[in-house]
């Protein structure tokens, strides 16, 4: 009886050391994944917004959500989508979408919160969600990376990768880019694509009048058409970007009324903010 006592508790305390051995292996594997996962989950957006800095991607994550939309939808998954460097995009073309979409563009971090805050009390005063407040970075970064369901983690993923573009691309890529993935049409991506669908032409070769028209269809691409001269929402959004354009002088009061047909206003009277869709 005395010899088995001992033996006993050498018994338990060899099991009870066995088992904090295993568990210390098993807890100091489990935190080098937990380090490799949190490592790769860091620098994974990093390497792919470094990825663009000379690569241009063959469509965005949009356009492979949009492509199996259609496929769900029984219609075919054809885009139109060609890819054309910032130099051969019309400068008319270039300050147009500018002036559209995001009109501190050159000046902001990616994150415009003077156009936020205008969009936030714009929605209160309308009493639902008209404007957004984004920017053309954080549309790009959508584009390229988020899907489009409107919740807290996407919109977080989505600050994560526009604040990336702007630390890594200039704010010239980063245009070329927007211009290049943005969706202009039911099927059509691309200011190239557009350029030649509706204008039978490239892009670098569009006129003032074409290149407005053109910026205007980007607030809902798959409904609006360029050559839509009745719409009234389309006349309102061409407003906003032709007095944007005359506010900063790109453009000069000929161009002004051969864009809208009107004289320029006085400047207290200039129109730069957009209408309700």
């Amino acid at each position: 009886m005395k010899t088995i006592i001992p033996k006993f508790f050498y018994i338990i305390f060899n099991f009870i050391k066995n088992l904090l051995i295993l568990y210390s292996v098993v807890f100091s594997l489990a935190a080098t994944i937990s380090i490799i996962w949190i490592y790769f989950q860091i620098t994974k957006p990093i390497k792919e917004v470094k990825y663009l800095i000379s690569n241009n991607p063959s469509e965005t994550k949009f356009m492979q959500s949009y492509r199996n939309n259609l496929l769900r939808n029984k219609k075919s998954d054809t885009l139109i989508h060609y890819f054309v460097p910032l130099d051969s995009i019309s400068k008319f073309l270039r300050q147009a979408v500018i002036a559209a979409e995001d009109d501190g563009f050159y000046t902001h971090p990616g994150i415009d919160i003077e156009s936020i805050l205008a969009a936030a009390e714009y929605n209160r005063q309308k009493n639902k969600i008209v404007h957004g407040g984004s920017t053309i970075t954080q549309q790009l970064a959508k584009n390229l990376f988020c899907d489009h369901e409107k919740n807290f983690m996407r919109k977080f993923k989505e600050l994560g990768y526009t604040l990336l573009l702007e630390k890594y691309l200039s704010k010239d890529r980063i245009l070329e880019l927007y211009l290049n993935y943005a969706q202009w049409g039911e099927r059509i991506f691309g200011c190239e694509a557009a350029s030649k669908e509706y204008f039978k032409k490239s892009c670098n070769k569009l006129s003032l009048y074409e290149a407005s028209r053109l910026a205007a269809i980007l607030a809902m691409p798959s409904k609006l058409s360029p050559n839509n001269t009745k719409s009234v929402f389309m006349q309102k959004r061409i407003s906003v970007i032709t007095n944007n354009l005359y506010k900063k002088h790109l453009i000069d009061d000929s161009a002004y009324t051969s864009i809208l047909g009107l004289p320029p206003p006085k400047d207290s009277s200039l129109d730069t903010s957009e209408e309700e869709k």
